[in-house]
Order: structure tokens, then C-alpha cells, then sequence
């Protein structure tokens, strides 16, 4: 059952400086990340803003994050990876110490919060696809399935803990002491993206790979499309990312809390141990990617892990029983965990270098268009009808997505 593929060590990037940096950098700019979605709404509240004006300003976060996620992927092509994420963090780090600064001063009228959230939202649709595409550039491709395991886990544990804190924060002390925090993990960040120097043997490998094959042909956003088209694998992966978001965003943020609070009677805690299943879930099926990677056939078996997926979320409502719900979560974010490892180390072995920041941001797009989406109709299918019909047919959608891979001769035999 093994594939021709060097056993993984999970831990052995750790030992290598530039990787250990990379992962600390990340962390913090996750971190920040959280710190600041929890904050940035009870500074309006809290200044007498009130919802519409916030959902004024989340829009335009989420629109400029949305827009600028191709340009980050060019960038990411045209100049590096590292550089970019460097530049996007120290930039964002300043404009996060301005927002402390007006925060601190008083009243924030509407245009200054849009002044701020605008860039911000540049700034992260900038920085993620060439986060994604960073990591061929700093390991070798031996340790590409260890690496995105490792970060995958600290982003699950940062999501979860970044949040946490901001909201620590925000109910202790002043706000403006949580954008501070913020600014300075951005800072750092973009310290230890500045102290990495490339792995040479692994820009080389890179390089060698796909120069002859390339040349010219992947300069243009145009012949990147027909790339991504044609690829089998790009096609499939940008597909179920997808299908994914606009099933498990309504899910998680819309059906999930009526279902914790109508059907289960548990409320805001009911809702939380759910999403701890979720996040515990995430980390064990991070650690099992690269197990995936070793199996033959591990395309077919990548489908089959999907479509259960799919199928572990049409068991959260069954029974109206918070212990099967938690266990469903678990489950099906451990399989989601498992398949992104899986996925993206494909991609960034497989994808030409001169073309993987755009590929990458085309996938951050396909997540960003869906996230909006599927809020909306979750929302209103739920004046309808009541959320375990809402989650059953997000989690049979998730497993229809894979079931499409059969199609595909090349994702199965992969």
C-alpha cells in the first residue's frame, strides 16, 4: 500500500532554521488576524458605530481582501513569495497601529474605519495566496508534506486561540491595547519572514523542474487559466474548495448555532463544544496527511475521504444529541484536515513555480466569492425549513463535489 515516497518525519523541518521562522511568523500573523476580526467589531460597538455601520465596514474588509487576492498571487509569481508576505505584514502592522491610534482618540467616524478596514483588507488578500506558495521556496520537496502538516496545526490551534484572546482582551482591558498586540504580531512576522534566506537547493529543484517544460508559456493570468483548466488536479481542488465553503460557512456560522440553540436547547455552549470537536478534528487530520501522501492509489482513496466528509456532516443532527454532533464535527474536519495537507502539497510539487502564487490565489478567490454565499442562503433556508435539513444537504453537496472525481481518470490514479 506504499507509495514510492520517502517516509515522512513530521517534526524534521522544525530543525531547519528558515522553516522554524517561517512557522512563527505564521502563527503571530494568524494570530493578529484573529485579534483583530474580534476586536475591530466591539471598537464600532463600542464607540456607538452599531451593526449597520459594522456591517458597513465588514463589507468593505471583505470585498478589498476578496478583489486583491489575484494581485497577491501575480505579485507572489513576479516577486517571490517571501518578499511579499514580508512587505504585506509590516504594511499591515502600520495600519493597524493607526487604527489604535484613532481608537484611542475617541469617536471613529465611519469613513476613518472604511480608511482602515480597506487597506487591511488589501493587505490579507495580498499576503494569503503568496503564504500558500511560500513554503516550496523555504523547504525542499522532501519536506513539503511535513511542513504543511505543521502548519496546518498551528493555524487550527492560532484560529481558534487568536480569537480567544482578542476577545480577552477586548472584555479586560482597553481596545486599543488589543490593536497594539495586533500591530506588534504583525511586526514580528514580517521580522522573521526579513531573517529567512531561501533554501538554494530547493529554489534549484524548483526551478530545474519546470524550466524546460515552461518557459514562457505561464506568464500571462490567461495561459495560467488554461493551465489550472486543463490540470486535473488544480481543476478538482479548486472545485471541492468550493463546494466546501459554500456548505460548511452556513453551516458553521448560520445553521450550526440555531441547531445548538432550537433543537439541542444548549446554546452559546453547546455551539462552542461543536466547534472545539471541529478544531481538535482539524489538528489530528493535519497529522494524518502525510500518511495519505505515502498510499498508492491515494487519489482515489483523497475522493473516498472526502465523500465521508461529507457524509460524517449529514450525522451531526441525528439523534438531537450534542455528544453525536461534537463526534460528527470531529470527524469530518479531521477528514477535511487530512485532504488539505493532501492537496496542497500535490499542488505545490506539482504546479510550475512561475505560476503557483496565482493558482493559489485563484483558490483563496473561490473560497472568498463562496463565504458570502453561502451565509445568505443558509440564512435563508433556514426561514424555511429547520437546520438539520440545511446541514444535511451542505454535508451530501461536500460529498457530491468528490463523488465528481471519479470522472477524472488522472485525480483518481494520482
Amino acid at each position: 500500500m506504499i507509495a514510492e515516497e520517502p517516509a515522512v518525519r513530521l517534526l524534521a523541518p522544525l530543525r531547519e532554521r528558515r522553516f522554524a521562522l517561517y512557522l512563527v511568523g505564521q502563527v503571530l500573523s494568524q494570530f493578529g488576524d484573529g485579534i483583530y476580526l474580534v476586536t475591530l467589531p466591539f471598537v464600532m460597538l463600542n464607540q456607538g458605530g452599531g451593526p449597520a455601520n459594522l456591517g458597513v465596514v465588514l463589507a468593505c474588509y471583505g470585498a478589498a481582501r476578496l478583489a486583491f487576492s489575484p494581485v497577491g498571487g501575480a505579485l507572489a509569481d513576479r516577486l517571490g513569495a517571501r518578499p511579499v508576505m514580508l512587505v504585506a505584514d509590516a504594511l499591515r502592522a502600520i495600519v493597524v497601529l493607526g487604527f489604535a491610534l484613532l481608537a484611542a482618540g475617541g469617536h471613529i467616524p465611519l469613513w476613518a474605519m472604511v480608511a482602515v478596514a480597506v487597506p487591511f483588507g488589501i493587505l490579507g488578500g495580498i499576503f494569503m495566496p503568496a503564504s500558500f506558495a511560500a513554503l516550496p521556496q523555504i523547504v525542499g520537496p522532501e519536506s513539503l508534506a511535513a511542513g504543511n502538516s505543521l502548519i496546518q496545526v498551528t493555524q487550527s490551534t492560532s484560529r481558534i486561540a487568536g480569537p480567544a484572546l482578542g476577545g480577552t482582551l477586548v472584555g479586560s482591558l482597553k481596545s486599543g491595547v488589543g490593536l497594539l498586540i495586533d500591530a506588534i504580531t504583525f511586526l514580528v512576522s514580517s521580522l522573521t519572514l526579513l531573517a529567512i534566506r531561501p533554501a538554494e537547493d530547493a529554489v534549484e529543484k524548483t526551478s530545474a523542474r519546470h524550466e524546460d517544460e515552461d518557459g514562457d508559456r505561464l506568464r500571462t493570468w490567461r495561459s495560467v487559466l488554461r493551465y489550472a483548466v486543463g490540470s486535473s488536479l488544480v481543476r478538482m481542488t479548486l472545485l471541492t474548495t468550493l463546494v466546501f465553503n459554500l456548505a460548511a460557512v452556513g453551516l458553521i456560522e448560520v445553521a450550526l448555532p440555531v441547531f445548538a440553540q432550537d433543537t439541542l436547547g444548549r446554546g452559546a455552549l453547546g455551539f462552542g463544544v461543536m466547534m472545539a470537536g471541529l478544531g481538535v478534528g482539524s489538528v489530528v487530520g493535519a497529522l494524518l496527511g502525510p500518511v495519505l501522501l505515502r498510499l498508492r492509489r491515494r487519489g482515489l482513496i483523497a475522493l473516498c475521504l472526502g465523500i465521508a466528509e461529507g457524509l460524517a456532516m449529514t450525522g451531526i443532527p441525528v439523534g438531537s444529541s450534542l455528544v453525536v454532533a461534537t463526534a460528527a464535527m470531529f470527524t469530518a474536519a479531521s477528514l477535511q484536515g487530512t485532504v488539505n495537507v493532501f492537496s496542497m502539497t500535490l499542488l505545490q510539487r506539482a504546479v510550475p513555480a512561475r505560476a503557483l502564487g496565482r493558482v493559489m490565489s485563484l483558490l483563496v478567490t473561490c473560497a472568498g466569492l463562496a463565504y458570502p454565499a453561502s451565509a445568505l442562503l443558509a440564512g435563508t433556508a433556514l426561514g424555511a425549513v429547520d437546520p438539520h435539513v440545511v446541514i444535511i444537504v451542505a454535508g451530501l453537496g461536500v460529498s457530491a463535489a468528490f463523488s465528481v472525481g471519479f470522472l477524472s481518470g488522472p485525480y483518481r490514479n494520482l
